[in-house]
């Protein structure tokens, strides 16, 4: 059987942690008598903010970290041949992917350390000689149940499920997703979404300025004041940004498909995208929509234990917590 020495954050990707987690949990703090007549006390609640290392080949280690007590909880989940990342895929709405616990290839221990665990050790082949395990505990049953949700499938830095997305079907698809410019790619995949040349992510409120994290709530609209056209659209969904009556993407002066870099003075003086300066009213020849994106789309697994019995402890369910990482999503 692989032993894993617990012992080591070793960061292969860019863990982006999001959310702190407060559980709400069946029986978080358990009591049991042991064969000694000591009374141990176990508290699983951990931060739930999860990291993992990838050094075996045949499994990724899943973990959470705690100091005073000293702590870590895990899970051990099978690694396909060629796979980098645990998840990249979102799973079926409603049907979560389940793995029981059977001791081998997917497992779930509590262990217990002599000191605190330093963010270097925990994937190390070679446990440190001062780091010593107190405790060690392995579920004998159970299911690790996993959620795999994607918070921006395009990376425009709009949540997909702010974008138009509706419900998932039977089939798990969204076949009713908004898409505004009739382009074939609906909003919350689709990068530029009014295909103005300009992508979406530089379309919209990035300051949060009212504080709500919902970027659509108070968005750009450059002409919503305009002396020619005022309209209510916001900037990532009107192909005329300036209100002067030509499109943005035909406000490309060096035609190189992309309108942010030609600039010119506006009423205050500053130098300004044409496309956002109703003063600049000159079209240029249509150059033709951007082809291809690059971009980093944020994927989240949730995970819940339900069922298990670790020797000193079991319960009905234990939120574990959330992986969050970015994977880099090339189209054509």
């Amino acid at each position: 059987m692989q032993r894993y020495n617990f012992t080591n954050p070793l960061f292969l990707l860019k863990i982006d942690i999001m959310i702190r987690r407060f559980f709400a949990v069946f029986a978080l703090i358990l009591f049991t008598r042991c064969d000694d007549g000591d009374i141990i006390t176990v508290n699983l609640e951990f931060e739930g903010d999860l990291e993992f290392c990838d050094n075996n080949i045949d499994s990724f280690l899943i973990y959470d970290t705690r100091e005073d007590p000293n702590e870590t909880l895990s899970i051990i989940i099978p690694r396909g041949t060629n796979q980098d990342l645990p998840f990249v895929e979102n799973t079926v709405p409603g049907a979560p992917l389940e793995l029981p616990i059977n001791g081998s290839t997917t497992r779930f221990i509590y262990r217990t350390y002599n000191r605190a665990i330093d963010n270097q050790e925990l994937c190390e082949p070679i446990t440190p000689s001062n780091l010593i395990v107190q405790e060690d505990y392995e579920a004998s049953d159970g299911t690790i149940v996993i959620n795999v949700t994607v918070d921006d499938d395009d990376g425009d830095g709009i949540p997909s499920d702010l974008e138009g997305r509706g419900e998932p079907d039977e089939n798990g698809l969204y076949s009713n997703a908004q898409d505004w410019d009739g382009d074939g790619i609906p909003d919350y995949q689709d990068q530029d979404d009014d295909n103005d040349n300009v992508p979406t992510r530089f379309e919209i409120d990035t300051e949060d300025l009212d504080g709500d994290g919902d970027p659509t709530t108070n968005p750009l609209n450059t002409d919503a004041n305009s002396n020619l056209n005022p309209d209510n659209s916001p900037n990532y969904l009107d192909i005329d940004d300036d209100g002067d009556g030509i499109p943005t993407a035909e406000e490309d002066e060096d035609g190189n498909m992309n309108p942010t870099n030609d600039v010119n003075t506006n009423t205050q003086g500053e130098l300004v995208p044409h496309y956002l300066n109703e003063l600049e009213a000159v079209p240029y020849p249509f150059p033709g929509l951007t082809t291809g994106n690059q971009f980093n789309r944020t994927i989240r697994a949730s995970f819940a234990i339900i069922n298990f019995n670790l020797e000193i402890l079991s319960s009905e369910e234990l939120d574990f917590g959330d992986l969050i990482y970015e994977i880099t999503i090339t189209e054509p």
